[in-house]
């Protein structure tokens, strides 16, 4: 009985071992699927905002809205009446 006891004490820093091992690999595993799930948000979010751009891109531009004349309505000249 004794012999028993004194081998499970000489096995048990293996089993520490073996347990450190299992938990850096479910941390490794868990920080690589966060890892891809973020690099999945960031190519949606960069996908949305090329769409948003080739949206913007291909719509007709209105004069005095996106600047084509500063000294009009809404332009950087002018706007305190002055001229």
């Amino acid at each position: 009985m004794i012999t028993e006891v004194l081998a499970a004490l000489r096995a048990l820093p293996a089993i520490v071992d073996a347990l450190n091992a299992l938990t850096d690999a479910t941390t490794a595993a868990a920080a690589s699927a966060r890892r891809e799930e973020k690099d999945e948000n960031i190519d949606d979010l960069i996908a949305a905002a090329r769409q948003r751009r080739l949206e913007r891109m291909s719509e007709p531009e209105v004069d005095g809205v996106r600047g084509s004349d500063p000294g009009g309505p809404g332009g950087i000249r002018g706007s305190s009446g002055d001229g």
